[in-house]
């Protein structure tokens, strides 16, 4: 019998999966659920800026490289990727609830604050993006990145 269950990425992508963070080679203390660049909730965003840039429409060719940008590296586009974020003990692999804080500043559970994370850390709303189209990462046995 050939089982393809762990290939089988979309449930995963769905429900998000909790990654923690490396940027530029070094780990920092948190951990983050990413949803899926094939969930329903990131498909949708996708599908609605596409409608929005008229995308598919008999007089428009294609995105235009502004369209592209916004679509690829929005602030929007992050968020509609985050379903969490925690602080992360890299030697016990395991979530945390101790407060995380930027600049003095505690970082909640809501959009304004992970916002504010994504502002001040550009680097981090890239990771997002990336981790959330990388399908081997919502593979059911897991995947480091």
């Amino acid at each position: 019998m050939a089982d393809l269950s762990a290939f089988a990425t979309k449930d995963n992508a769905d429900e998000g999966v909790v990654i923690p963070v490396k940027l530029e080679g070094r780990k920092l203390p948190i951990a983050v659920k990413v949803y899926g660049g094939d969930s329903d909730v990131v498909q949708e965003y996708e599908n609605a800026k596409l409608r929005k840039f008229g995308f598919g429409k008999k007089d428009k060719d294609g995105l235009d490289d502004d369209d592209v940008t916004e679509l690829l590296t929005s602030i929007e586009g992050a968020l509609i990727r985050i379903g969490g974020v925690w602080t992360y003990d890299w030697d016990k692999k395991d979530v945390t609830d101790e407060p995380i804080v930027l600049n003095g500043k505690t970082i909640g559970c809501d959009k304004k604050s992970y916002t504010y994370l994504l502002e001040k850390i550009p680097a981090l709303k890239e990771w997002v993006i990336k981790t959330s189209n990388e399908r081997s990462n919502f593979l059911s046995e897991g995947k480091e990145n």
